[in-house]
């Protein structure tokens, strides 16, 4: 697994909430217990008040949301709750209660998919990437309006290799972002700039990745990216500024030996 690419994945995550749902006025799975209701109530209205995210108190409301999983196992809502707020305590935990909520809701939910893949991908193993790309190619299936499937698909694509398909789902995001009048992100630009880069589309990879610049000129993955589109781009026009300048970006990499081996291949001054 390429890790410098899979460390920027992590940093693109989005953490998904329908505001209804984070206020616990919409449930997949509503308990009959009153208790386990009571209690889960409970844990929504302290992870509510604690607004600076205090983590003696996040350990409580995690402790309450599990607490009525526990009354009741099949309440699919007090389970992914307790996944939230193990994440927010960087609780390894938080992963498995993620993948039993998402098990127990049937397919139902599309908040459980979208922060189970991104809580997956921030694991950050070949087992938990397998997942996130497996909760996307759901996401598509079962929420296909939704462009966070599509999203995900094409950030996860240069680890697996079908980055012709990710280049494709990249723009299947994008209209989906358009039709709900989402604006589009630097992140969107710029993952569409890396599969057009990958894809050997140098020109528009160039257009995409100068569209992001200022929100990730630092980051390593858009240095060697951004290097690779200039130099290619130099050599169809015969551009020696721009050569230079695809050199000077290639110089700014600060870990080389990270840069996947067939993109390396390209990076020839």
């Amino acid at each position: 697994m390429q890790k410098l690419i899979l460390i920027f994945f992590v940093l693109t995550i989005n953490v998904a909430f329908s505001q209804s749902y984070f206020e616990g006025k919409t449930l997949y799975c509503k308990s009959e217990n009153p208790k386990a209701i009571q209690l889960f109530n409970t844990g929504i209205e302290t992870l509510y008040l604690n607004k600076t995210l205090d983590k003696k108190y996040l350990k409580m409301t995690s402790e309450a949301f599990f607490g009525a999983y526990k009354m009741d196992s099949t309440f699919c809502d007090a389970l992914f709750f307790t996944g939230y707020t193990l994440r927010l305590l960087n609780d390894e935990n938080a992963l498995a209660c993620y993948y039993l909520a998402d098990s127990l809701a049937n397919n139902r939910s599309l908040e459980f998919k979208i922060n189970l893949a991104g809580e997956a991908l921030r694991y950050g193993n070949e087992i938990s990437t397998k997942i996130a790309r497996r909760k996307y190619n759901e996401i598509i299936k079962y929420f296909p309006e939704s462009p966070e499937g599509y999203f995900g698909f094409a950030i996860t694509s240069p680890i697996y290799g079908d980055v012709e398909q990710g280049l494709e789902n990249i723009d299947l995001a994008i209209e989906k972002y358009n039709q709900k009048n989402i604006p589009l992100k630097d992140d969107v630009v710029f993952i569409k700039g890396i599969l057009l880069a990958l894809n050997k589309r140098y020109e528009e990879g160039l257009e995409n990745l100068e569209k992001s610049y200022s929100s990730y000129k630092k980051e390593d993955n858009f240095k060697i990216h951004y290097a690779l589109c200039l130099l290619k781009v130099s050599e169809l026009k015969n551009d020696a500024k721009m050569k230079q300048k695809a050199v000077k970006m290639y110089d700014k990499i600060d870990n080389k030996a990270e840069i996947p081996k067939e993109v390396a291949e390209l990076l020839k001054f």
